[in-house]
């Protein structure tokens, strides 16, 4: 049940834009809300375009959607984050399949008024460097820290993690791979890093196609990463996230299906206080059974079986009963979050930090 301190609302929905949206990003900006995500027909193909809302500081709801980035190949997860020069930060993929896709970016002194041109974050890129889902974590000393990941996807599909390391301010980037034994592993492997700081560490919280989410730690900022493991935390190979919540703990939003593949529903929020060392579930944020508002057109579902397709090009799914690829943020005392809605559009829900702090 969705606790009644919960509080949901529409970003985007049933837009002419787009038959599916997805995979949204969302940061505190000048007091308000910036959220980014990708619309077209379905994951994949040419007509998938970066969209973006403001939600400005005291509005109670969200402007207008428009697009940010589209060009004749399809665009894809695009990740939001405030730089090290303090711009604001777009990075998104291009490329007609995941496993041949590049990151590129755009930078915005003007809290995403206006934009730069887009340019590519490593020239020659195939496969995706950068963020791929998660925004990258600024370290006290600049260093910038991106979650990334490569899928391959010719024969068994093989999926592995790394992190890409900037000092300086994102001009140029070194990866730095998350060690994984594959040999154990019933499937793909890892990807889609979250990062968060603890103490002196660095940590990483990764999808998995295992039924849990997996865990890789960085004792020197990111250069080298302990091999990833399996958690207690249930992952249904579906993106999550995390959001620092201070004095060693840590919140996940995630689906806690323990299936590969599995159905993304529900949405929750769970909590570790000893930085990922063990986790509780804390808050529901989307049950497949609380409608959002009145209308009859837009009636939450529980998920069928079986929903996705996976492959190369993306996945085919109708959406029906999904409600996943969380990004959250914290902002004015509440976890902010933005997920994926049944692939019709992109919902902002807000949690108290009093309900995460029992």
């Amino acid at each position: 049940m969705i606790h009644p301190s919960v509080t949901r609302r529409w970003v985007a929905v049933d837009h002419p834009g787009w038959r599916q949206a997805h995979a949204s990003s969302v940061l505190a900006v000048d007091g308000g809300l910036v959220a980014a995500w990708f619309g077209g027909t379905r994951e994949g193909t040419p007509d998938n375009r970066i969209w973006l809302a403001h939600r400005p500081a005291g509005a109670d709801t969200w402007g207008e959607p428009s697009v940010v980035a589209a060009g004749p190949e399809a665009h894809w997860n695009p990740v939001l984050a405030h730089g090290p020069d303090g711009a604001l930060w777009l990075f998104y993929k291009r490329g007609p399949l995941i496993s041949r896709w590049a990151t590129w970016f755009r930078r915005s002194t003007d809290g995403g008024a206006t934009w730069t041109e887009p340019a590519e974050l490593v020239p020659g890129d195939a496969g995706g460097r950068g963020p791929v889902k998660n925004p990258p974590l600024l370290l006290p000393d600049g260093t910038w820290l991106a979650p990334g990941s490569l899928e391959r996807w010719d024969g068994e599909a093989v999926w592995d993690a790394f992190v890409d390391r900037s000092t300086d301010g994102g001009l140029t980037w070194s990866p730095a791979p998350v060690p994984l034994d594959h040999s154990g592993l019933r499937g793909a492997g890892v990807i889609q890093p979250a990062l968060w700081r603890g103490g002196t560490a660095v940590h990483a919280l990764l999808r998995s196609t295992e039924g849990s989410a997996f865990r890789s730690r960085s004792d020197d900022a990111g250069r080298t990463w302990s091999p990833a493991e399996p958690t207690g935390l249930a992952n249904g190979n579906s993106g999550l996230t995390v959001a620092e919540l201070g004095g060693g703990a840590v919140a996940c939003v995630h689906n806690p299906v323990a299936e590969d593949w599995g159905a993304r529903c529900p949405l929750v929020v769970s909590v570790s206080p000893d930085d990922g060392d063990t986790w509780h579930e804390a808050v529901v944020v989307e049950d497949g059974l609380t409608p959002l508002d009145d209308d009859t057109r837009r009636r939450p579902a529980l998920p069928p079986p079986r929903s996705f397709s996976p492959a190369d090009a993306g996945v085919e799914t109708t959406g029906v009963g999904e409600y996943s690829y969380p990004a959250a943020a914290v902002a004015d005392g509440s976890l902010v979050i933005t997920y994926t809605w049944q692939r019709r559009g992109i919902v902002e829900a807000r949690v108290p930090l009093s309900l995460l702090h029992p």
